[in-house]
């Protein structure tokens, strides 16, 4: 049995190496994806987007405490007051009153027209 087990994990290496060898391609989705979505989906990406500035605020107020100047920390500020709905709406209203950045990804037009926004103006 002992035996086994390393000729087992050797041979789960080998096998995944192939996958490993590819390059990681990432897309970030952006206003093509956006007006292709339903309701549903749009509300399904804005609650992964909250879900992923969360949990990033949750892991720097554990893990770097003086840090309030963090990405996760900074957008859950700007965001706190959001609602879904109203999210959808400036994303649609941005995508139609600018056709020509589809391919501006939505993560970075809700950073520009929704938290952004909330900053006090710079001195």
């Amino acid at each position: 049995m002992r035996r086994r087990f390393p000729l087992f994990v050797a041979a789960a290496l080998l096998a995944a190496w192939p996958a490993a060898a590819q390059p990681i391609l990432t897309h970030l989705a952006d206003g093509n994806d956006w007006k292709r979505s339903s309701v549903d989906q749009q509300r399904a990406y804005l609650a992964g987007v909250s879900n992923m500035i969360s949990v990033g605020a949750a892991w720097d107020a554990k893990n770097a405490p003086g840090a309030e100047q963090t990405f996760s920390r900074t957008a859950q500020r700007a965001l706190k007051h959001s609602d879904t709905e109203e999210a959808i709406r400036l994303v649609d209203s941005w995508y139609r009153a600018n056709p020509t950045q589809l391919s501006k990804p939505v993560l970075s037009v809700v950073w520009r027209e929704i938290a952004k926004p909330q900053f006090p103006p710079a001195k």
